[in-house]
């Protein structure tokens, strides 16, 4: 049925096996024995790589079917072993092909890989299939050859047939193998097997990897290569996520949009805290400011008066000796005045000098009081105009202590009522505001200073107090100025968002009826459709993406984007239809030449016999790209036997 190398028989000579040229493991053969229309047959890969090629029907499909990913996956449904997952499509079939009553048979494949050591290393894997006519089910074991001193190979120690060509049962395999190899009952042990010695996935991994095997090996994926099916296939293949992981996920997803909302409330906690950290601050310097004005009075009024002071200490210092020389000069006049009365008086005390002293005594005194008399006269006429004048200011001086001692009075009252209502506590034995004015007028200067002083500080206090609560009375009316314009700016807001919301509402429903209007016009354009086809589906979703792109009015229209989709696949497919009717046409006309020239070549009597296929020709492979890489197996229609000779020509063409 195929040009492959067959098993041979035992005593047939010893062709050489394929021997592993990587580190890594790479497959090696693959076999199939008494399954389909196979009896005994080999497939040999070429650095890793095999090549199926033939017509329709000669069995390629069922070589890949009935070995890979079959003999990793150990699963005997025909959705996992068959390429299109038909599950009419039954394993039985395989091996009874409706004309045999029970049929046993086998499928291995081969790995190899080269050690450090230089070393070859071999691992085989393979299935045991048994079935019976009437019985759908189909008994199943498997194998693995493990390697060891003396590898044990198929075809090269180790044969899965007699040598009367009978297949070997489960029994005879398991004592064939001894301790060479491990024979399963199950899959799953069997699995767990392959993925230690091959794998190292663990079992979800290696589950994994085997259902995307299966999902990236249908067929409709190398038909029409579409990324959009190979992306659902490998998500498909995907396993599925254990349900805590999906609940952590969720909570962490959950956390993070608290996360969000709670980051988003801080920012405008911040931006609030910058603006009032702002106008507070202003006000801060505002009201430090004002606080500290009266301070900074204070503060230069201190200094004026330590200026005075200053200025009162040295003059009385000045003052101070100025006085002290006063004394001293005073004192030395006094001392020389004692001296000359001292002087005198002894002179007085002289005898000879008592009679001249009365003479001059008498003429003193006479003269003394012609000057009396003289000055007692002045004295009298300055005393009498004194006294006129005193008279006189004696009586202004009354008339002006009347008059002051009303305006006193007056003021006093006045002062009274003025402390009483601007709060002020008034002392009723010392103040100036209580004594009687004779009282006032019989005070000491100083009393009376320290009482006037007393009463200007007072005054002063309470100006302060006035001034402080006019200020607060500013601030208290322009906060309430600020606050009643805060109303009316509020009011003004609430209004706006009222109109606002209404015409937001206006437009809402304005926008929803355009948006029905507009989705049943994209349906009923959709309906009206001959050339370009939308599925129902396709334009379902399309109408509902567009009646929520009506009222987000984001990106572009998704049923103007589902329209050129479909225009663009109408395209595509006219264009494939253009070149496959011109592929054909040409076709047509080479084969209409090649039949005229047959018929004229059978007219002239002319026979010619067709040319060897290339891939009979040992120098054919070279001339074909990529051939030198792969194995390359032909599949035939005809059943023939393979005789020695072909063997020999086909190892010879493949180099081996």
């Amino acid at each position: 049925m195929n040009d492959s190398l067959p098993q041979l028989p035992m005593d047939h000579p010893r062709v050489p096996l394929p021997g592993p040229l990587r580190r890594r493991w790479q497959p090696l053969r693959l076999g199939l024995v008494n399954l389909f229309h196979y009896d005994s047959e080999e497939f040999w890969f070429r650095d890793g790589h095999l090549l199926l090629r033939g017509n329709n029907g000669t069995g390629k499909s069922k070589v890949l079917s009935l070995t890979l990913p079959f003999l990793l996956d150990a699963q005997l449904k025909s959705s996992r072993i068959e390429p299109d997952g038909d599950p009419g499509k039954k394993m039985a079939w395989n091996l009874l092909l409706g004309a045999h009553e029970r049929r046993a048979g086998y499928a291995w494949i081969e790995f190899g890989r080269s050690g450090d050591d230089g070393r070859e290393h071999y691992l085989t894997l393979g299935a045991g299939l048994s079935a019976v006519a009437g019985r759908p089910q189909v008994d199943s074991w498997y194998f693995i050859v493990e390697d060891g001193e003396d590898p044990m190979r198929i075809g090269d120690g180790l044969w899965l047939t007699t040598e009367q060509s009978v297949v070997l049962s489960k029994e005879r395999l398991r004592e064939r193998l001894q301790d060479r190899g491990l024979v399963f009952d199950n899959a799953r042990t069997y699995r767990r097997a392959v993925d230690e010695r091959l794998y190292r996935l663990g079992v979800q991994r290696y589950d994994a990897l085997i259902d995307t095997l299966i999902q990236l090996r249908q067929p409709q994926l190398s038909k029409k290569p579409d990324e959009r099916l190979l992306s659902d296939a490998l998500s498909q293949a995907l396993p599925p996520l254990s349900p805590d992981l999906l609940i952590d996920i969720a909570d962490a997803m959950s956390r993070i949009e608290d996360d969000r909302r709670q980051l988003e409330r801080y920012q405008r906690l911040r931006t609030a805290v910058v603006a009032f950290d702002k106008r507070y601050r202003t006000y801060a310097g505002m009201q430090s400011r004002r606080q500290a004005r009266t301070v900074r009075q204070a503060q230069t009024e201190f200094d004026a008066a330590s200026g005075a002071r200053n200025d009162a200490v040295r003059r009385l210092a000045a003052t101070q000796e100025a006085e002290a020389d006063a004394r001293a000069r005073h004192e030395a006049a006094e001392q020389a005045l004692t001296d000359v009365t001292a002087r005198l008086d002894t002179l007085r005390d002289d005898p000879a000098n008592q009679d001249a002293n009365r003479l001059d005594t008498a003429k003193r005194d006479a003269e003394a009081r012609e000057r009396s008399r003289g000055a007692a006269v002045a004295a009298f006429e300055d005393a009498a105009r004194r006294l006129s004048r005193e008279e006189a200011e004696t009586r202004r001086l009354g008339e002006t202590s009347r008059s002051a001692t009303e305006k006193f009075e007056v003021r006093q009252a006045t002062a009274l009522e003025g402390s009483s209502a601007a709060g002020i506590v008034i002392d009723a034995d010392a103040h100036l505001l209580t004594a009687a004015p004779a009282t006032v007028a019989t005070l000491p200067a100083g009393d009376l200073n320290r009482e006037a002083a007393a009463l200007r500080q007072a005054i002063a206090e309470r100006r302060g107090h006035v001034t402080h609560v006019r200020r607060r009375l500013d601030a208290f009316t322009r906060a309430d100025a600020d606050r009643q314009r805060r109303l009316e700016a509020r009011d003004d807001r609430r209004e706006g968002m009222e109109a606002a919301e209404q015409r937001r509402l206006e437009a809402d429903d304005a926008v929803t009826h355009e948006g029905t209007a507009l989705t049943a016009a994209w349906s009923r354009y959709f309906d009206g459709l001959t050339e370009i086809a939308v599925p129902i589906d396709e334009r379902d979703a399309a109408l509902e993406a567009a009646a929520a792109w009506a009222n987000a009015l984001e990106s572009a229209n998704p049923a103007v984007t589902t329209l050129q989709s479909a225009r663009q696949s109408l395209l595509l497919r006219r264009a494939a239809e253009k070149a496959a009717l011109d592929a054909e046409r040409a076709i047509a006309a080479s084969e209409r030449r090649a039949l005229d020239d047959e018929r004229r070549r059978l007219a002239d009597g002319v026979d010619i016999a067709p040319p060897s296929p290339h891939t009979r020709d040992a120098a054919g492979r070279a001339t074909r790209v990529g051939a030198p890489f792969w194995q390359l197996v032909d599949f035939h229609d005809t059943v023939s036997a393979t005789s020695r000779v072909g063997i020999e020509a086909a190892l010879e063409a493949s180099g081996l």
